[in-house]
């Protein structure tokens, strides 16, 4: 062979290759499920709890287990045991942060306490999310979650502040969006009576053609077709699995399985954020039995996107939880001798009996009539055989309300099992990591938490979210170079505003943007001539102590309003 030809042909090969394989990395769809606050030992429970309801061992692996390919080292910006809002955060955007921010760059808690280098010109600077770069992709967007929906980790996708607790603001740039699926609870933040703007976000969404359904029978009734939906069964959060009436309210992989309906007609494909949100708040609680019965109806939902996927062949999915929670441990003070002469029954058994979660069995002992039938309905629900004391301590607990009674029955729950707890807040350990990728492009081993987001954003394509963070969320300064401009505080509320811009001081006409949302209005005095539509909300970042008040917008208003204004 002329050594010519043998060349080009080496050299064509040396081409091709990385180009196939970088082609074989890249997916139409990507779904990430986290399980909220699950260390790696609810794993094994859930595996036991498995087999003590169907003891044949084949039947009794969850749907992760041949998944897993490795550990996450979650935690925030400042310290080694993270928060929902940060940790969450990261995954979506890449950038570790602080407690209680979502999507929002961290302010330097200081050199001697920032576990990761900070850049001070970027404190308080929205982060662009995956889900956002999906969006600019002309890809679908989803959120299944079990919790209120502008809980910590939906709104680490969706939304952009420095104060996880500003449920309000939150659910206004989630409606403001453009999400094409959200399904959880918390109708209650989109009512105008009950929000601090008094807007009314149901509107909203009606008058951007979204279905919005809040009933069990219209949920079914969703078609494929129907690419906007908001779907909220509850005024708050979703009651846990166990307890949850079936026929009211769609489980996690229904929501999974509906959610998937809709966002694959999209032939750009779609990126999806599942959470089974509520193990964390059973750990919180140290309450085995919701912790157990939360992950396996979290693992239900891996196997309708499991199959999804594979059948696709379009799809990967990424697992992993946020951080650990409660130092939950098979065994405790009641093994420390005997431990390995313990049954598998007498270990699953006191927990398969409970037919509640704490507090759902604390919801039906606050419903009775007669408190004197407090420790009977508690046994006929749980086989636990209490004592005069535990007797006496549920009736007067009862008067109490849920949170102490349900505290007081999950205490017991504990007691009368072979499980132990070290605390009722996160813990700092490494979480499980699991993956699925059609061409097995898989992260392993050990990984740092944002590389779970570097690792997604590869294998969906697009441009980096730096620089979809400085193009989108550029501080008003900047974007407003030579115009009149300023930030009119709103009467209601100091979390919200308007930035008005003006060509000039003495100018009539004017351009107005409400903090979070996705538009500008033009004005010709008090006349409204039209509205532009951004592809990012405005977001407000008001800190009083730092006394900062500004908005951040994309990089090209000024250009495009020198032709309105």
């Amino acid at each position: 062979m002329n050594w010519k030809i043998s060349l080009a042909l080496i050299l064509s090969i040396s081409i091709i290759i990385p180009a196939t394989s970088q082609q074989e990395k890249r997916v139409k769809n990507v779904i990430m499920m986290i399980p909220d606050g699950t260390s790696v030992s609810v794993l094994s429970l859930a595996r036991w709890y498995k087999y003590g309801i169907c003891p044949a061992d084949n039947t009794c692996w969850l749907t992760i287990d041949k998944m897993i390919c490795g550990l996450v080292k979650t935690h925030s910006s400042d310290a080694p045991i993270g928060d929902s809002a940060p940790t969450g955060s990261t995954y979506a955007t890449g950038y570790l942060s602080k407690s209680g921010y979502i999507a929002t760059y961290p302010k330097s808690s200081g050199k001697n306490k920032d576990l990761v280098p900070i850049d001070p010109k970027r404190a308080y600077q929205p982060l662009f999310t995956i889900l956002e770069a999906a969006k600019i992709n002309h890809k679908s967007t989803g959120l299944v979650v079990t919790c209120q929906f502008p809980h910590a980790t939906p709104a680490d996708f969706s939304a952009h502040t420095p104060h996880r607790d500003q449920y309000d603001l939150i659910a206004k740039q989630m409606v403001y969006n453009h999400i094409n699926v959200v399904f959880g609870g918390g109708t209650k933040y989109l009512d105008p009576l009950k929000r601090d703007d008094k807007e009314n976000l149901v509107t909203v969404l009606k008058n951007r053609n979204y279905n919005y359904v809040t009933k069990m029978a219209d949920f079914k009734k969703l078609q494929s077709s129907d690419s906007l939906v908001w779907g909220l069964f509850a005024d708050d959060f979703l009651p846990y699995d166990i307890d949850s009436n079936k026929d009211s309210i769609p489980s996690l992989s229904e929501m999974t399985d509906k959610a998937l309906q809709i966002l694959t007609k999209n032939p750009d494909g779609f990126f999806l954020m599942v959470e089974g949100s509520k193990v964390d708040w059973a750990a919180h609680n140290n309450d085995p039995v919701g912790i157990v019965s939360e992950f396996i109806a979290f693992d239900k939902a891996v196997e309708t996107a499991l199959n999804f996927a594979k059948k696709d062949g379009n799809t990967a999915i990424v697992i992993c939880p946020d951080h650990g929670n409660s130092g939950m441990s098979i065994g405790g003070p009641r093994t420390a001798r005997g431990y390995d002469t313990l049954s598998i029954g007498s270990i699953t058994t006191p927990l398969t009996n409970c037919k509640y979660t704490a507090d759902g069995l604390a919801l039906k002992l606050i419903s009775l009539s007669d408190i004197n039938t407090v420790p009977k309905v508690f046994v006929e629900n749980t086989k636990i055989s209490l004592t005069v004391a535990e007797q006496d301590t549920l009736k007067a607990l009862v008067k109490r309300g849920v949170a102490p009674l349900s505290r007081k029955i999950a205490k017991i729950y504990t007691e009368h099992s072979y499980v132990a707890f070290t605390t009722t807040g996160h813990t700092g350990e490494d979480v499980m990591l699991a993956n699925y990728h059609p061409h097995n492009y898989r992260l392993s081993g050990v990984v740092q938490n944002s590389e779970v987001n570097t690792y997604m954003m590869d294998v969906l394509g697009g441009k980096s979210l730096d620089t979809l963070s400085n193009k989108y969320y550029c501080i008003d300064s900047l974007t407003l170079k030579g115009y009149a401009w300023q930030i009119i505080p709103n009467v209601t509320s100091k979390n919200y505003a308007t930035l008005v811009i003006r060509k000039d001081a003495k100018s009539k006409k004017r351009a107005e943007i409400n903090a979070f949302t996705d538009f500008v209005t033009v004005f010709d005095g008090k006349k409204e001539i039209k509205k532009i539509s951004l592809n990012s909300v405005a977001v407000f970042i008001s800190e009083e102590k730092e006394k900062i008040s500004r908005f951040y917008i994309p990089k090209l208003l000024g250009e495009l309003l020198e032709k309105e204004i």
